[in-house]
């Protein structure tokens, strides 16, 4: 009883003292109190709910267009992807976590150097130092997810925020072009090829949500026609053609049944035809005005490609430098007859192989190649296994990461959230979707004791 007592005291004392204190300092200064506790709590943050932060930062990722605050180059989403760097730091440095090396972590990391050194060699450092700084961060990002990434639940939970950020930036420019604001869909992104891109790779993963039998099943179903109307309304040649890809490799693999395939079609068919009852007219417009430029988008793109090629016969061995397409662009693309100002390639393996050279260029591939053939040998374990489920968000995320690699040979996407994602949940899937089977004897979790052990290599 008097031990009990004593306890209660122990706590009491200091937690009111504590609450004297932050009255006291918010009676003398609000502004700087509050900015106290928010740094108390961000440092808590960080050490005890590292996961929280990066689905918090997940959740920012399709709305990074609008968030180009403090400054357009030190973006929201680019400090909380900082954040989420460190969290993890700390945790693998205090023992907390041991550090998982992904199969495609070498590429990955050939990758930052190939880019490091090209911005170092650039005939304009400065002007590349936002975009290495992206590149940066995305491979922290693929990094962290490694490591956070303890078990399907964890992968899940990534699946169910990214898709639903994804949707709500879908319903946002569907508003915008519905409303006649917008000529093309685009929503939080700029460019409508871009939107279409982001809807056309998450759609996999919702539909993997859609056929699952949780009792939420019903709000991905619901995200599904979101996504495809979205899609549609950005009139996006490139991202149809990646749907088309994605859904002819399911057809032939049989990675999608009959009723599968059915159900989906009637979804586009049904999307289709809201659209053209409900809004005929708009649609009709906007389809004339983008046919009465087909011709010369194509043109135009064929005009930067071979003012990327140009360009790197040029520099072969560590292009122009990082985000200097455009500025150089203006000496080597002929014939466009768009002109456009500080153009992109519109195609992300031709801008990596013209900004940063031949290595950078074949590590992004390795890496692309390397995320397929994990989650083609984690796919045929699934079933080995008898994991149902295993297997089908596996397919969701090989569907995902196709429609990426077909959308990048149209659009610049290198940058871009899909192939970061998939490859970061591809590099974390054998440690989360193991079952007993899979777990090597002896080997520790992690995050400690208590949790499944991992296989896979692991260093620390």
């Amino acid at each position: 009883m008097a031990s009990a007592l004593a306890q209660r005291v122990a706590i009491a004392v200091p937690a009111a003292l504590l609450a004297l204190g932050i009255a006291y300092s918010s009676a003398q200064s609000p502004l700087a109190t509050a900015a106290g506790l928010a740094a108390v709590l961000l440092a808590v943050a960080i050490v005890s709910q590292p996961l929280a932060l990066l689905l918090l930062l997940v959740a920012a990722l399709p709305w990074e267009g609008l968030l180009g605050f403090p400054t357009e180059t030190v973006t929201v989403a680019k400090l909380l992807g900082l954040l989420v760097f460190v969290s993890v730091a700390i945790s693998v440095v205090s023992g907390e976590r041991r550090l998982r090396a992904p199969s495609t972590g070498v590429a990955v990391t050939i990758l930052a150097l190939a880019v490091g050194i090209s911005l170092t060699l650039s005939p304009d450092p400065a002007a590349g130092v936002a975009k290495t700084l992206s590149y940066l961060l995305f491979i922290a990002f693929f990094f962290a997810v490694v490591q956070l990434v303890d078990d399907r639940r964890d992968l899940v939970r990534i699946l169910r925020v990214i898709t639903l950020s994804v949707t709500a930036a879908g319903c946002w420019g569907l508003a915008a072009f519905l409303s006649g604001e917008e000529a093309r869909a685009a929503g939080p992104i700029e460019d409508p090829n871009d939107f279409g891109y982001l809807m056309a790779a998450t759609l996999p993963m919702a539909l993997y949500l859609a056929v699952g039998r949780t009792p939420d099943r019903w709000l991905w179903r619901a995200c599904v026609p979101i996504l495809l109307a979205a899609m549609l309304a950005t009139f996006s040649r490139g991202v149809l053609v990646a749907l088309a890809a994605a859904a002819v490799w399911a057809i032939a693999t049989r990675r999608i049944r009959l009723g599968g395939l059915a159900a989906t079609g009637a979804a586009i068919v049904a999307v289709l035809a809201a659209g053209l009852l409900l809004f005929g007219s708009l649609i009709g417009e906007r389809v004339e005005q983008k046919e009465s430029i087909a011709s010369e988008n194509v043109s135009s793109r064929q005009a930067l490609w071979r003012g990327a090629v140009a360009m790197t016969a040029d520099r072969p061995l560590v292009g122009v430098g990082p985000g200097r397409f455009g500025v150089e662009s203006v000496d080597y693309v002929r014939d466009d007859p768009i002109a456009l100002r500080d153009p992109v390639v519109h195609n992300s393996y031709l801008e990596i192989l013209a900004e940063t050279g031949p290595v950078a260029l074949a590590a992004f591939v390795a890496f692309i190649a390397g995320t397929w053939l994990s989650l083609s040998r984690l796919g045929r374990g699934r079933r080995a296994a008898g994991d149902v489920d295993g297997r089908k968000l596996v397919t969701a995320l090989q569907a995902s990461l196709l429609i990426a690699i077909v959308g990048a040979l149209f659009l610049s996407q290198q940058l871009a959230a899909p192939f970061w994602l998939v490859g970061a949940l591809a590099g974390a899937a054998p440690w989360a979707l193991a079952g007993a089977a899979d777990r090597p004897a002896g080997r520790a979790s992690p995050a400690g004791a208590g949790r499944r052990a991992e296989p896979g290599p692991a260093i620390g």
